[in-house]
């Protein structure tokens, strides 16, 4: 039970935190950024895509797929995803960039380095009632470590390891992770998906 409380304060926390930094953001009144809302939003375990499943759907050249990575600018010409768009996280809530984040029909995926700009972006843009948007579990760190480089399971591995593994050999063949300098490949052209532009509706709401 003390761990329970322990952990509920942390949200309480947390949730006074993010309540402050989207009230600055999106010059939304104070009274109407509840606590109870907030700490529903943080505990959403739904908010996350794996490395994997993303690279399934970057290999089937899903359509519906848009990759928005939140680095500054030089580290997105270093590096990015395929087909990714670069918004650096001090613009995710520019007009700008609106119909592309705020949208019911591409599935939207924030990554930087790690999870932690992603976990903003999405919590700035879920306050808003924006939908379809998820994380990308472990950002690029994990996408290197999972997926460009993937670790040989032991011999007293499991089939599903070996499995998730013998996959994971294919897709750093595709992306390219045992090139030299372990750059992916973002020439190829991504299919354009109508966007369908919704109204701007106020943040706000009470505890159920």
């Amino acid at each position: 039970m003390k761990k329970l409380d322990a952990l509920f304060v942390g949200l309480l926390l947390i949730g006074s935190l993010w309540a402050f930094i989207v009230n600055t953001a999106s010059n939304t009144p104070t009274n109407r950024i509840q606590p109870c809302d907030i700490i529903n939003i943080i505990s959403q375990s739904d908010k996350y895509i794996t490395t994997d499943e993303l690279a399934r759907r970057l290999m089937s050249d899903d359509p519906t797929l848009t990759l928005i990575d939140l680095r500054e600018n030089k580290e997105f010409v270093s590096y990015s995803l395929p087909g990714a768009i670069n918004i650096p996280i001090e613009k995710i809530l520019d007009n700008e960039y609106r119909d592309i984040i705020n949208q019911d029909v591409q599935t939207v995926v924030f990554y930087s380095n790690s999870s932690d700009l992603a976990v903003k972006a999405w919590m700035l843009t879920k306050r808003l009632g924006y939908k379809n948007n998820f994380i990308l579990k472990g950002g690029l760190n994990n996408w290197v470590e999972t997926i460009l480089r993937p670790t040989e399971p032991s011999e007293t591995a499991s089939r599903e390891e070996f499995e998730r593994y013998n996959f994971r050999k294919a897709a750093s063949a595709y992306f390219g992770g045992g090139s030299a300098t372990g750059e992916v490949s973002t020439s190829a052209p991504k299919p354009k998906v109508a966007i369908k532009r919704k109204k701007k509706q106020a943040a706000g709401g009470g505890c159920d």
